[in-house]
């Protein structure tokens, strides 16, 4: 009996210590967990006196795919206990010092103060309050006193006005998300300081931030060790930048903003690149050949710009592209078909172009597509029957072409189409009867054209 209780104690702290390991080494993963050395006082009662400031309001966090269910996690901070037990707490196992701070979606309203006890924590190393509502409080300088900090989240928090020149002064920073404040401004210089002296950084998010100061030239000084660069809806200008030394990036996002001319060819170097988002810029000119050499790529998105010309061949390269949009541009000629051959698309949509010729019969191998868009083009010609093995399809748009005959019957045998758009076409005779198969149809446009008949009734 002795044997098999000490077994079972020895497994329990075996477990407690893998838990521990795999939480801290993942990008703002928080685990509160029982440390070897219960919270120091001083810490626990500044997180006291933190949750003190605030209130728990229903609509302060929100709740959508982006975020996880909102719920208050300090309601289970109770003062005189090891606030290392604490929900959203992380210590130290060696010391009890509180390491990691994980707030977010905690449904917290109110104002960080610059005398807040939240900055009494010296040896945080996690800093996640994210989806909470500050109450249009600005990000006050003393959040550069965190010199241990290697994570910071505030996304989403309503915070405002000038983010402060002390952010900069957090050498240890690996991952920085100031993303979704659209009050929160940068200024050149305070963003200069900041991929100056942040050399460390490999995770930066400031998407929706006011920086119509800072120029596209000052990007060139972004750190070489990044990762991931989001800098989405940030009302940048002027010339793609020259980002050719960001070779390290995985994700790259610089998707509505105001940035004019061609891809650069730079982009060639970025082998490791897994996301491309450059929608919704003044972009011109025929997509680069180059784009096909990504062979990482899973997503791209060059929507909403102004290129020109066809698609380029090489995009039979990019195996592992999972989406792909091209969406209102000025691109034309036939659909290669090459892109019959990338057979882990999920997302296509090259709608509000000018496209013509045939649907490409190599359609049929992309058996993983859910969502296929190629409506307002010039497309002629019947929709191919081997649509049938689409099996995967929910929505399918093919409005606003010049494709004739029949409606092929074969279409109502993907059941799990939910949205079918064929208006403004010339097809002709009757609404196939198999049609009635489609019990998940929730949408279905099949006017301006030739049809004739009666309509088939789902039962």
């Amino acid at each position: 009996m002795a044997s098999l209780l000490w077994f079972a104690h020895f497994l329990s702290f075996l477990l407690f210590h893998l838990r521990f390991q795999a939480g801290s080494s993942l990008p703002f993963s928080f685990n509160s967990s029982s440390a070897a050395m219960p919270c120091q006082h001083d810490q626990s009662l500044a997180l006291v006196q933190f949750m003190k400031t605030f209130s728990i309001r229903s609509n302060a966090s929100s709740w959508d795919f982006l975020y996880p269910k909102p719920y208050p996690k300090t309601e289970s901070w109770k003062e005189g206990t090891d606030c290392c037990l604490w929900d959203g707490v992380t210590c130290e196992i060696e010391t009890g010092n509180v390491i990691g701070l994980n707030l977010s979606s905690s449904l917290l309203y109110g104002t960080i103060h610059s005398n807040n006890s939240l900055f009494l924590l010296p040896h945080l190393q996690k800093l996640d309050l994210s989806n909470n509502d500050f109450n249009q409080s600005q990000i006050v300088p003393q959040f550069g006193q965190f010199l241990n900090l290697r994570y910071l989240n505030l996304n989403h928090s309503v915070f405002e006005g000038q983010i402060p020149l002390e952010i900069s002064y957090l050498p240890a920073l690996v991952s920085l998300d100031l993303s979704k404040n659209p009050y929160l401004i940068l200024e050149t210089f305070i963003f200069n300081e900041l991929v100056q002296n942040l050399t460390q950084l490999q995770q930066l998010d400031l998407s929706e931030i006011n920086m119509s100061l800072v120029g596209s030239s000052s990007l060139m000084n972004l750190s070489s060790s990044l990762t991931s660069l989001k800098l989405s809806e940030c009302q940048l200008q002027g010339k793609f930048p020259d980002i050719s030394h960001l070779s390290k990036l995985v994700l790259l996002d610089l998707s509505y903003n105001n940035f004019s001319g061609e891809i650069p060819s730079s982009l060639e170097n970025f082998k490791q690149l897994d996301t491309l988002y450059l929608d919704n810029n003044n972009l011109n000119g025929q997509i680069p050949s180059l784009l096909g050499s990504l062979k990482e790529l899973s997503s791209l998105d060059l929507s909403y710009n102004n290129f020109n010309g066809e698609i380029p061949s090489s995009f039979e390269n990019l195996k592992q592209l999972d989406s792909l949009y091209l969406y209102k541009n000025n691109l034309s000629g036939q659909i290669p078909s090459l892109l019959g051959s990338l057979k882990e698309l999920s997302s296509l949509d090259l709608s509000y172009n000018n496209f013509n010729g045939e649907i490409p019969s190599s359609f049929e191998n992309l058996t993983q597509l859910y969502y296929l868009d190629l409506s307002c083009n010039n497309f002629n010609g019947e929709i191919p029957s081997s649509f049938e093995n689409l099996k995967q399809l929910y929505y399918l748009d093919l409005e606003d072409n010049n494709l004739n005959g029949q409606i092929p019957s074969s279409l109502g045998r993907l059941k799990k189409l939910s949205s079918l758009y064929l208006s403004y076409n010339n097809f002709n005779g009757e609404i196939p009867s198999s049609f009635e198969n489609l019990k998940q149809l929730h949408s279905l446009y099949l006017y301006k054209n030739n049809l004739s008949g009666q309509i088939p009734v789902r039962t």
